[in-house]
């Protein structure tokens, strides 16, 4: 009843915030979005980041000097993770990135970097590198870890960065931290929207041999938008200095709050059967992709992602990308780079973590992909625009964007110190 009072008292006062409010919502709940970065909050996270906690502020410019809640989401960080050391100060996963860039590389020190990940972090930065590109081999499309390691040896990068957010494979890290190692390298890992499946336990954990390793709290892992660091011991106080010096002193408590109870959900069985279920429709969505004729690359998918090759008269994958949007499908039009710089792919790179969180199953994400497959090979007319408008309507007409299903409830329950907790974390210091 609060809600629908502050609500109406928003409408009289602000109408034209509200009618952006109402647009966001209506976008939202009648498309279904395949972008990698797209995702709901859950609802315990959005409950605390919108709690009086966001009056609370932690004031101070040290890591000294903790409170109560910032040393809880620590502690849930690392236990979930099996991390040495968190940092969870950082607004996003940008920040965070340029955090770890400033206080482990110099100006114009080499940096080698999976699909030249992170470069463009740098954009508008006083701090300039030489970034050295790794990638998948243009024809079996897999890691060639030889000539990783020859790139390695001849230009001794500072640092090394993987990131697969381009990769729908799950790759063996112990490879890349022996390179690291024989050249003197950092070994950074770049998470992204796989943060959830390692978190859950279902995909390899990069964490015994990364020395650092960041990702986003948003899209996977269901929680606020915040970036998060982890890291060995050795490096810890370092980062924690950079961020301080960075400008990136703090989060409001309530976004911490938000974080950790993030950390928290992602404990319980119920995550661990949405992570299950992201897996079954990324193949699902994959098979509907190619039933329809439609080439992908990296096939078959190990993780959330699937990359769909747009046939060979499309270049323009933007194009097509806003033509979906329209029809209510949402998706991300990009290049495959590879290790020859001459050879590049257009594609869709697409996910099944939204649809997955909004209840859609295996059967769903067949049609999907089917869906799209025609769709793409198809005139992309407004005849076919309106085909594909018609099975998203259908399908998304009475979806939550969060399931029920997800929600931590049997946990809740069993746990006798839940009550505690929360009362500790909004009360509390």
């Amino acid at each position: 009843m609060i809600g629908k009072k502050l609500f109406k008292q928003l409408q009289q006062f602000d109408p034209d915030l509200c009618t952006v409010l109402k647009f966001s919502f209506d976008r939202q709940i009648s498309t279904l979005s395949l972008i990698p970065t797209d995702n709901a909050a859950s609802p315990l996270s959005q409950y605390l980041k919108g709690s009086a906690m966001g009056n609370d502020f932690i004031g101070h410019n040290s890591f000294e000097h903790y409170s109560r809640v910032e040393q809880l989401t620590i502690k849930r960080a690392c236990e979930l993770f099996k991390a040495e050391h968190a940092i969870v100060r950082t607004g996003n996963a940008v920040a965070a990135s340029r955090v770890v860039l400033f206080a482990l590389a110099k100006n114009g020190d080499r940096i080698l970097s999976f699909n030249l990940r992170k470069k463009e972090h740098c954009t508008g930065s006083q701090m300039q590198y030489d970034f050295i590109k790794f990638a998948v081999e243009p024809t079996n499309f897999e890691i060639n870890f030889d000539k990783v390691r020859l790139l390695a040896m001849r230009h001794r990068p500072v640092l090394i960065i993987y990131s697969p957010v381009n990769y729908p494979k799950n790759i063996d890290y112990r490879p890349l931290r022996e390179i690291a190692d024989m050249v003197k390298a950092t070994l950074w890992i770049d998470l992204g929207q796989n943060a959830g499946l390692v978190a859950a336990g279902k995909i390899k954990s990069p964490i015994p041999y990364a020395d650092v390793v960041t990702f986003s709290a948003s899209d996977a892992l269901h929680g606020p938008q915040s970036g998060v660091i982890l890291c060995k011991k050795n490096l810890a106080s370092h980062l924690e200095q950079t961020v301080i010096d960075t400008g990136h002193v703090s989060l409001k408590k309530n976004v911490l709050a938000a974080l950790a109870i993030t950390f928290r959900e992602a404990t319980c069985p119920e995550y661990k059967d949405y992570s299950d279920q992201v897996l079954e429709n990324a193949r699902a969505l994959e098979n509907g992709l190619k039933a329809a004729g439609i080439e992908t690359f990296c096939s078959p998918t190990e993780n959330h992602l699937v990359l769909a090759r747009l046939p060979r008269d499309l270049n323009d994958g933007a194009l097509t990308a806003n033509k979906l949007e329209q029809a209510g499908l949402l998706v991300k039009a990009e290049k495959l780079m590879t290790s020859d710089d001459r050879i590049s792919y257009p594609i869709l790179r697409l996910s099944s973590l939204d649809p997955t969180t909004r209840s859609l199953d295996e059967n769903d994400m067949y049609t999907v992909g089917l869906t799209l497959g025609e769709f793409l090979k198809s005139r992309q007319d407004a005849q076919a625009m309106k085909a594909v408008s018609l099975v998203i309507k259908e399908m998304v007409e009475d979806l939550p964007l969060f399931s029920e299903e997800w929600l931590p409830e049997s946990e809740i329950i069993r746990d006798q110190n839940s009550e505690l907790m929360m009362k500790a974390m909004i009360y509390g210091t």
